[in-house]
């Protein structure tokens, strides 16, 4: 359904005053790997064509490292999971760094947590995790993955240490090297968040193939409730070379934040620019046509920020 945009006389002036400004640096934190390098230069494309006076670029790093930065004024915007925010913002994630700041700008899309085995190993599920000497990659202090991993393996009845107590190793290699690992024999097990089928799985379907490993009614349950705003999704048989059953796996949403410290005329702007091209996400990646404009406000795990509100309130996008 095509939706119309109308400019009020409120931002009209925004524009104006907006166009008076000296340039402004958005800087947007957007991950090391998986989709988020995508999104994030996908939307500063989108900013720099469209939002006078604003220059947008992408860094690199991982997200709370980056929700940090935002903390210290290095960084305006930063690609997350929902689940993590409210988190970050208290003080309360790994690197212990309060982002009060913090402000949603747009719900994204999902992505499928998905926890591998290798082909190589006989390992079919993470309730046995511990019961052999496997190496696992635990991701490191500063990247989300940290509380999804660890969250998981708890759900399932285990923990790392359980794993090192069983004479198993865990690895903190980064993301993007995840995949290498498991190839090359590094890693027994791995962990995956995004679209299904997914590029970085799909590596791996056939050397050296691998086991996706659900996640049962009790351990998704206990998933659900320990990471805010997670729900679980059937993974259809087939989606993965080798995959003969469907299995359960936690569904997670993404979101894009903002700093406060943004001026709301700039976070209008970016916003309005981001909504009305909406339709260049669309296909780069198996599941980025979930960004959507009607969904941008759904699960804000924080408060939006007012620049970004004022825009879907005059669009017709925000309850009344």
């Amino acid at each position: 359904m095509k939706r119309t945009f109308v400019m009020t006389a409120a931002a009209a002036a925004l524009l104006v005053a907006t166009g008076a400004q000296a340039e402004t640096f958005i800087r947007i934190g957007s991950g090391l790997a998986g989709t988020y390098p995508v999104v994030g230069a996908k939307m500063a494309e989108i900013i720099n064509a469209n939002v006078e006076g604003v220059t947008a670029t992408t860094i690199a790093g991982g997200t709370e490292a980056n929700m940090a930065l935002m903390a210290q004024g290095e960084v305006e915007i930063v690609l997350t999971y929902g689940f993590l925010t409210p988190v970050v913002q208290r003080g309360e994630g790994s690197l212990g760094v309060p982002t009060p700041q913090v402000r949603h700008l747009m719900t994204l899309y999902g992505a499928y947590f998905q926890p591998v085995a290798s082909a190589d190993t006989e390992l079919t599920s993470l309730a046995d995790i511990d019961d052999e000497a496997y190496r696992i990659w635990g991701a490191n202090a500063t990247s989300i993955f940290l509380p999804m991993i660890a969250e998981a393996l708890e759900a399932n009845g285990s923990s790392f240490d359980a794993v090192r107590a069983a004479g198993g190793t865990v690895d903190e290699i980064g993301y993007g090297d995840t995949a290498g690992a498991l190839q090359d024999g590094r890693l027994d097990v791995g962990f995956f968040a995004g679209p299904a089928p997914y590029s970085m799985l799909m590596q791996i379907e056939n050397q050296p193939g691998f086991t996706l490993m659900g996640f049962d009614e009790a351990a998704g349950e206990a998933y659900t409730a320990a990471l805010a705003g997670t729900t679980m999704q059937e993974l259809p048989a087939g989606t993965y070379a080798g995959q003969d059953e469907a299995v359960m796996l936690p569904y997670l949403m993404n979101e894009a934040v903002i700093s406060a410290d943004v001026p709301d005329e700039i976070v209008y702007e970016i916003t309005k620019a981001l909504v009305e091209n909406v339709g260049e996400f669309e296909g780069l990646f198996a599941g980025s046509e979930e960004i959507q404009p009607e969904t941008m406000l759904d699960l804000a795990s924080v408060e939006t920020h007012p620049g970004a509100m004022m825009f879907y309130s005059e669009a017709g996008l925000a309850d009344d």
